[in-house]
């Protein structure tokens, strides 16, 4: 997430047998407080881009094999900065979930509380919840917490991390997460049940992969 002014591809920069660079959209990176793509913030590692909430601004990454990952195996992580937009607030991280199947799997982040995020998980059919709350502070283009989250599913067992420290378990449900959707980084396909706010959020490190995994990493 390093893309600056200008920059018409998000690079995958972890070495894979599938490089999964993306587009941003609905243009190119743009320079703060420019809002016709993705825009180049400061963020945890370097730069970072932040996505103003409206739904149409995103990093669209084709579908692929290494994104198609079993429910068995599955590793999503994030360095995360939210504005506060409070409960109801849905933030999204990324997704590669088909409505239709009810099949894939969406990394976002929900509104709990003044100035207080989780994270979330949706996997098949089924949305889980982390147990430990952060800040919601960001203030563009360089103020604010930045959070690193993260979702592990090995088997039926999966953790929610905040920090590196576990933030909640829960059971994980069978089946395969393929589906020819692109992946979408900073926007959703379909809006989590019961948000109502879709909120701006900048993100850095986001990485994709199987458990003990190589990533995709932007």
């Amino acid at each position: 997430m390093n893309e600056v002014n200008g920059a018409t591809q998000v690079q995958d920069v972890v070495a894979s047998p599938i490089f999964n660079h993306g587009t941003p959209q609905p243009g190119p990176v743009a320079a703060w407080p420019g809002f016709t793509g993705p825009t180049s913030v400061t963020g945890q590692v370097s730069g970072a881009l932040y996505f103003p909430g409206n739904g149409d601004t995103k990093v669209v990454v084709p579908s692929t094999s290494d994104l198609n990952l079993g429910y068995g195996s599955l590793y999503l992580e994030a360095y995360v900065a939210p504005v506060q937009c409070g409960v109801g607030a849905y933030y999204p991280i990324l997704d590669k979930w088909d409505a239709t199947g009810q099949n894939g799997y969406t990394f976002y982040l929900e509104g709990v509380g003044s100035g207080q995020v989780r994270a979330a998980l949706r996997l098949g059919g089924v949305t889980f919840t982390s147990s430990t709350n952060f800040a919601a502070n960001f203030q563009p283009p360089a103020t604010g917490t930045w959070t690193k989250v993260a979702v592990k599913v090995d088997g039926p067992n999966g953790v929610f991390y905040v920090n590196g420290s576990p933030a909640g378990t829960f059971t994980a449900p069978s089946g395969s997460t393929s589906n020819t959707l692109p992946l979408w980084l900073g926007a959703l396909h379909t809006p989590p049940a019961g948000g109502v706010i879709h909120c701006e959020i900048a993100l850095d490190e986001v990485k994709v992969g199987k458990v003990n995994p190589i990533f995709s990493g932007q």
